[in-house]
């Protein structure tokens, strides 16, 4: 690859990949809204580019010096469906359009394992062949809009990754979580038992990202039939093992030492909590991520998939286990805390 066009390298995964590409020595330009916090982008290989993927002409003349893009832009939360289908669909395909346009051949999106939706409690881990069957606001948006790449697949080389739960250091939401641990020890969970969930480390996600764009194959047409369904679409996780979230916290937990109390929220309370909540944001105009389109998610029999595809495809397997993963990660979080004022633990 000889240029990278990125959105969402403001965020927590883009921010990791702006970092591996710039180690590499390979150019990125990014595109950020104005006033986004673009410190971690001042690197001789990144120039920033501000504008919106609503407003193509603002990034257009950009684009046209890309051979491949990496979409990572978009909402997990919102004070409105309307929002989330405007961000996460319907942007794609305003991008999808400025592509084409700039002559730009070779995208890959970064979708979610909300879009093919959640696993059977007691049948086995989803596979890219699948057919999608999300249950909440946010992995129907992100299905549609890895629609609106399909719908351009005759001329745009697209492929499609869907992770899993995607934890490392930096991650401000997992920083409020290990934030409670740390201070109360203790971990809050939704339902009895809550679902088993598919992790994948940042760094992991990364180079699977990049493996993909190499080499990785891409979405067909509709035209071309159910047999063509999952080509073009990569699982990301883990499958040596699916913890549920309450396990993910013990785990966490245990890299302090002492031991943490884990509160499994029954399911009622987890709706009535987040109905507050969303009630709340919505009064002030600001959405807040515990809401009930999550707590829908959070309740679903399992989040497992198969990484088999990427296997044998690239030969990808995580480069640590999460257990070695995780302390690096608390250590990450306490050298920041004890250099800044601690942010309030949220539920």
């Amino acid at each position: 690859m000889q240029k990278v066009f990125i959105t969402g390298s403001t965020g927590f995964i883009g921010r990791n990949l702006v970092e591996s590409l710039s180690l590499a020595g390979i150019p990125c330009i990014c595109l950020v809204r104005r006033g986004a916090d673009i410190r971690h982008l001042q690197r001789p290989s990144v120039r920033c580019v501000i504008g919106s993927l609503e407003q193509p002409a603002t990034y257009a003349e950009s684009l046209g010096e890309c051979d491949l893009v990496i979409h990572l832009a978009g909402l997990t939360h919102a004070l409105g469906v309307g929002e989330l289908l405007r961000v996460n669909s319907l942007a794609c395909g305003y991008l999808a359009d400025a592509c084409l346009a700039a002559s730009v051949r070779r995208v890959v999106y970064v979708s979610s394992l909300a879009a093919a939706g959640p696993s059977p409690a007691q049948g086995p881990p989803l596979v890219e062949s699948d057919p999608e069957a999300p249950i909440s606001d946010y992995g129907r948006s992100k299905l549609q809009g890895e629609h609106e790449f399909r719908l351009r697949a005759a001329e745009l080389r697209t492929s499609v990754i869907r992770p899993g739960v995607v934890y490392g250091p930096g991650d401000k939401k997992l920083a409020q979580m290990i934030n409670g641990i740390a201070r109360w020890r203790v971990h809050v969970a939704v339902g009895r038992p809550d679902p088993p969930l598919a992790f994948i480390h940042v760094n992991d996600l990364v180079r699977l990202i990049l493996a993909v764009a190499a080499t990785g194959e891409t979405l067909k047409p509709e035209t071309d039939g159910p047999a063509a369904h999952g080509d073009g679409i990569y699982f990301a996780c883990d499958d040596s093992e699916f913890l549920s979230f309450s396990d993910f916290g013990q785990r966490i937990g245990r890299a302090f030492g002492p031991k943490i109390r884990v509160w499994q929220m029954r399911r009622p309370v987890g709706y009535g909590v987040a109905w507050v909540l969303q009630t709340w944001g919505t009064l002030r105009g600001k959405a807040t991520f515990l809401n009930v389109d999550k707590i829908r998610e959070a309740t679903a029999p399992a989040w497992t998939c198969s990484a088999q595809k990427a296997r044998q495809q690239f030969g990808f397997q995580p480069g640590r286990t999460l257990d070695d993963y995780l302390p690096e990660m608390v250590t990450a979080y306490i050298n920041r805390a004890s250099a800044e004022p601690l942010p309030s633990a949220r539920v």
